[in-house]
């Protein structure tokens, strides 16, 4: 009888652990989010380009991509900045296949002065907004403040990018 009553007593006690810890409810919960982001051109069009995007994040791990970046901008030579149609949207894909979708309207990029076009290379400050994902990141969303570097010589870009996913 002792045998019956403890398996009874470690079933109630699993089906506690398991409703404690499945999110089956469909409550996304807001969390920090925080990356480190490589990226190197693997296709050039004349307005278009199409990077392969490496890195580590929070909740993702190591990860893998792609983004595209359009091309269409134009710089004050004044100041250096890009104004336009710098406009890009980016896949992050977690070693299990789940997905992230990010876009940005405006990355802030900005030439070094003054401009060398042996060296074009420049710095970049701006927001980027998560928009929706697969697997556990399904319906997703997010803000992300973004900060790296880029040359358009050697055609790659390196940034850190800090803010909250909700999923």
């Amino acid at each position: 009888m002792k045998p019956l009553k403890i398996l009874f007593v470690l079933g109630i006690m699993f089906g506690f652990v398991v409703s404690a810890n499945s999110q089956g409810d469909g409550k996304q919960v807001e969390r920090p989010f925080k990356g480190s982001f490589n990226a190197v051109v693997v296709e050039e069009y004349p307005s278009y380009e199409i990077l392969s995007i490496t890195g580590n994040t929070t909740h993702v791990g190591n990860f893998t991509g792609e983004f595209g970046f359009d091309r269409v901008f134009t710089i004050n030579w004044g100041t250096g900045e890009l104004s336009g149609e710098t406009i890009y949207n980016g896949t992050i894909i977690a070693a299990n296949g789940d997905k992230i979708f990010f876009e940005s309207a405006d990355p802030g990029m900005k030439l070094d002065l003054p401009f060398n076009p042996a060296n074009r290379t420049g710095i970049m400050a701006g927001w980027a907004t998560i928009t929706g994902g697969t697997g556990r990141f399904k319906n997703c969303s997010g803000d992300l403040f973004q900060v790296g570097t880029f040359n358009m010589t050697l055609n790659y870009a390196m940034w850190t990018a800090e803010g909250w996913i909700k999923y």
